[in-house]
């Protein structure tokens, strides 16, 4: 009688068990997949507020340095996330934002190497370490890179693939279009 009820017991054990991992698995997880949804961030650059998540798609909206979005519930796609902005939803390059104003202004302030250019509206800074490479595709072979912070003045000579031509210090070569940003009107 003994050995039926420890039996009994550990196959009592066995199915809570079950059970358990069982709702574990049916349950959908809640909070932890969305970071934020309606989150208000800020613009840390300029920005692009493209259509889709991708480097091609149409911009809809140049967002000014310092401008409040709202993050929209999604995840984060090719380096995107989904936001709105002035009535608008699309997507923005997530490397371009930050959680406040204040942090926002971090970066526009530090000191910007000699411009290449004079001022014109060919002028842009570059937001994050970037390689000018020898053609319009992440496989073209590197130039060389260009810190965060430099000027560079845009050739017009091509734009393709979400690249586009660019002179940096007297060097032409192509740069991801979404890593250059407008220069402040503060020069």
């Amino acid at each position: 009688m003994f050995r039926l009820g420890c039996g009994r017991v550990m196959g009592l054990r066995i199915v809570v068990l079950g059970v358990l991992v069982l709702v574990l698995i049916l349950i959908p997880t809640t909070g932890v997949a969305q970071e934020c949804m309606d989150c208000a961030v800020s613009a840390a650059t300029e920005l692009n507020l493209r259509q889709d998540p991708s480097l091609e798609a149409p911009v809809l909206r140049i967002v000014p340095e310092g401008s409040s979005l709202q993050q929209a519930a999604g995840d984060e796609t090719n380096g995107y996330v989904p936001v709105s902005y002035d009535g608008v939803s699309g997507w923005v390059i997530a490397l371009g934002l930050a959680s406040s104003p204040e942090e926002a202004g971090v970066g526009a302030a530090t000191a910007a190497p000699a411009a290449p250019t004079t001022a014109s509206a060919d002028g842009r800074v570059i937001l994050e370490p970037l390689l000018l490479r020898s053609g319009p595709s992440i496989e073209a072979e590197p130039i060389l890179e260009m810190p965060e912070g430099a000027v560079v003045s845009l050739t017009r000579e091509g734009a393709e693939n979400g690249y586009v031509t660019v002179n940096f210090d007297g060097v032409i070569g192509w740069a991801y279009a979404d890593f250059l940003g407008e220069p402040s009107d503060a020069a």
